[in-house]
């Protein structure tokens, strides 16, 4: 058996716990600003690619089928 005292109802354990309950809430958002970044940043990348200098894309090209269909394995 366990004969350590438990901690409950302190200010400690209340403490403690806020100070988990900020860091996940810190790592969430930390992954989701990375994530909005990495979908911008591909997003650009499409766009540069389709036009290469061009007003206008030229449609057709299934440059976002084959991209899918090379990266989905990894």
């Amino acid at each position: 058996m366990n004969n350590e005292p438990a901690i409950t109802g302190t200010a400690f354990l209340t403490d403690v716990k806020q100070i988990i309950e900020a860091a996940r809430s810190n790592a969430v958002r930390s992954v989701n600003s990375c994530r909005v970044q990495m979908y911008w940043n591909i997003g650009r990348q499409i766009f540069e690619e389709e036009q290469q200098g061009k007003e206008r894309a030229d449609y057709g090209t299934y440059l976002i089928k084959s991209l899918a269909q090379t990266l989905e394995p990894e």
